[in-house]
């Protein structure tokens, strides 16, 4: 049997969210490309990236899996801030993470498709399904779509 976290293996494009950084037209198209490292315990370079003002611009960061969920910290610069985060549904091509409240951040959960793939009607499927995408009421009501 694979592990569920071997399948985060790649880059996803962020297609739902409802969180604030993705909401604005300063930063368009939002990705993240996760990477296992060697390591003996569960461990993902997580790159984040996205255009603004005609660039691509990343947050750099590692993800260590503890207790069901990923602990998250920033490199270089970002070193001094840390996240917790976790997946709440893969299915095939597509993601739902949710992600805690920071010092810095709101807690939100972003829906986000395998780069490459074709999830058609995915907006549709996940608001008419919302639950068996692992999602509160809340979080359905305050998606907004790219």
């Amino acid at each position: 049997m694979v592990d569920w976290y071997t399948q985060l293996d790649g880059t996803w494009e962020i297609k739902g969210t409802n969180f604030p950084m993705w909401l604005t037209d300063k930063r368009k198209n939002p990705r993240i490309t996760y990477k296992r490292t060697e390591k003996n315990a569960v461990e993902l370079l997580d790159l984040v990236e996205y255009e603004a003002n005609s660039k691509t611009k990343q947050i750099r960061g590692m993800d260590r899996l503890v207790g069901g969920q990923f602990i998250w910290r920033g490199i270089g610069i970002m070193k001094i801030l840390s996240s917790r985060w976790q997946v709440v549904t893969i299915k095939g091509d597509v993601l739902v993470i949710r992600f805690e409240k920071t010092f810095v951040t709101p807690a939100g959960v972003d829906i986000l498709i395998r780069r490459g793939s074709r999830s058609p009607n995915l907006r549709e499927r996940v608001l008419e399904h919302y639950k068996s995408f692992g999602l509160t009421d809340k979080e359905r009501d305050t998606l907004q779509w790219k």
